[in-house]
């Protein structure tokens, strides 16, 4: 198991980069991103229109090909400068976009940034180094929100706001799910 956390999964210019806050210790054991079977972070980007084919999490390396990079927050390494990390990621691969799986780990961003800026469901009014931030809810199991409110009032449920992401990328054309 690798303790220093799951390597990145990015490539120069992706449209999206998706940070997580810290692998559980299934995908640690796994050495892939998601492995938990509990969580939904694969049928989400199916269902969301940000892939166009069924993945599972031993195809997490290809992700980039399909302009999805995966990252954590809180690598083991970061020592609770993970923002300061992941401003670096992204200066270096200059991604679109980065997409927090889950407020919290947006939330944990900005603590630990101290910039005090508000954090909301959906695309935010602050970015990271050129990127612009969306925040999804979060694909665990144990999220069990059905609804969240986002900016100016819109209320999707957790798939939903995946697709308005996907929306946002170009990725879909059919209207966010509700």
């Amino acid at each position: 198991m690798n303790r220093q956390g799951l390597p990145d999964r990015v490539v120069m210019g992706l449209p999206v980069l998706v940070c997580g806050d810290y692998p559980d210790g299934a995908s640690l054991e796994a050495g892939h991103y998601y492995a938990d079977g509990g969580n939904r972070f694969w049928d989400l980007l199916y269902d969301s229109g940000l892939t166009t084919e069924a993945l599972g999490w031993e195809d997490d390396g290809v992700l980039p090909e399909l302009g999805i990079g995966l990252t954590d927050l809180n690598k083991a390494d970061a020592h609770g400068a993970g923002h300061v990390r992941l401003a670096a990621l992204v200066r270096a691969g200059r991604p679109g976009c980065v997409a927090f799986n889950g407020r919290n780990v947006a939330e944990d961003f900005i603590r630990q940034a101290g910039t005090g800026r508000r954090v909301e469901m959906g695309l935010q009014d602050w970015g990271i180094a050129g990127a612009r931030v969306y925040v999804l809810p979060g694909s665990s199991g144990a999220d069990t929100h059905t609804r969240l409110v986002g900016r100016d009032g819109l209320v999707l449920d957790r798939p939903g706001w995946w697709a308005r992401l996907a929306e946002h990328l170009g990725r879909r054309s059919d209207g966010q799910r509700e």
